[in-house]
């Protein structure tokens, strides 16, 4: 019998901070600013309050906790006589924060990165497999328009006719885009758009393997735009450093996605080049990426996450994105009715800075080798 198992390593060498985020946040009552180092140390909450128990502190430390305090926990201890030697056996992990702004009198939170049981950083194989299937999926688009042509039309008309604000508006396209190429399988036939039918069944990507607390870094928010002035937002995100590679495993059963290693490379070539024809062109100092550039993780940005580009092609793109921004509800003072003039929608690129140096954020390289 022939084998239709096929198992490649893909190795995503990190390009530009990576965020995928746990859903938590770290607030500044559970962490220590150290501003002449540029660090925050993290605490461990449970050895923290064994010590604050010790120092009979509890009750001071429930007061600064309910409070309405803007002192973050290490000049809470600094004040109440605790020196950095006696909480260092507290301390979780360290984040460098060299090239944020960090105002101490705000309230900020740190956006944390997804860990596992042990308080490992790891990647998700759902993460790089819904990154791959947005690759997968524009490639598609783009080479077999025809199949699309009615949704195209339908997106269309939606955004024409709708009146009223609506976040779900062209989701039943969205759908039925996804369906035209992942849901094949005929498994369930009264229900073609159920997930049992979806081709990807036959894609499996593990888990990273564990990474490092080390191979974190702090990375604010920063919003670049196509006049190459630049914003940063009171967001700080626990992201993967560049130079850290995220290894997973991938098994292709052929016979029931019908993917071929071939495929997926010319998939991922498309997909950076169209980022870049259609988003990346207009701002300064944005080069062509490589060609097995993806966009990986939180923050990267709407073209990387969407099919409207690989569906429109660029002019008609940028109309059709900021009829969507218009008609989802997106305020006004967001001025994306000024992406036309610009030239390009939306009119933010997502970037973020390590060691002084600009990166997009989410940008990975990635290496697909036959598994031995």
């Amino acid at each position: 019998m022939k084998d239709v198992l096929e198992v490649y390593d893909l190795e995503l060498t990190v390009a530009g901070p990576v965020y995928i985020g746990s859903g938590k946040e770290i607030g500044k009552k559970e962490y220590a600013l150290s501003p002449w180092e540029k660090k925050i140390s993290v605490m461990d909450m449970a050895r923290l309050c064994q010590l604050l128990g010790q120092r009979k502190l509890i009750s001071q430390y429930e007061k600064f906790m309910l409070g309405n305090h803007r002192d973050d926990l290490g000049k809470w201890m600094e004040k109440n006589h605790i020196s950095k030697k006696e909480y260092q056996k507290c301390i979780r992990y360290q984040l460098s924060c060299q090239d944020a702004v960090i105002d101490s009198r705000s309230k900020l939170s740190v956006l944390e990165f997804v860990k596992d049981a042990y308080g490992m950083p790891y990647v998700p194989g759902s993460s790089v497999k819904g990154m791959l299937r947005t690759i997968l999926l524009a490639y598609d688009i783009a080479h077999e328009s025809e199949k699309y042509k009615e949704i195209k039309s339908s997106i269309s008309a939606s955004l024409k006719r709708n009146q009223r604000k609506n976040r779900k508006i062209c989701g039943n396209e969205s759908s039925a885009m996804e369906n035209t190429y992942y849901r094949t399988l005929n498994r369930l036939e009264k229900s073609p758009g159920h997930a049992v039918n979806d081709r990807m069944a036959g894609m499996i990507v593990s888990d990273s393997e564990p990474l490092s607390t080390e191979d974190l870094v702090l990375c604010q928010r920063t919003e670049l735009h196509t006049d190459g002035k630049e914003k940063k937002l009171n967001v700080l995100r626990e992201t993967l450093r560049p130079g850290t590679v995220i290894r997973v495993r991938i098994t292709i059963d052929s016979d029931i996605c019908g993917i071929t290693k071939e495929y997926l490379e010319q998939a991922v070539a498309f997909f950076g080049e169209m980022y870049y024809q259609c988003f990346l062109k207009k701002y300064p100092n944005m080069d062509m990426p490589a060609e097995n550039a993806v966009w990986l993780g939180g923050g990267t940005g709407f073209v990387t996450k969407t099919e409207v580009y690989p569906l429109f092609g660029k002019e008609e793109g940028l109309e059709t994105t900021v009829n969507i921004f218009k008609a989802t509800g997106v305020p006004e003072n967001h001025k994306h009715f000024a992406d036309r003039k610009q030239g390009v929608s939306p009119h933010i690129c997502k970037v973020a800075y390590y060691e002084g140096k600009q990166y997009q954020m989410g940008l990975c390289h990635a290496k697909l080798t036959k598994y031995r």
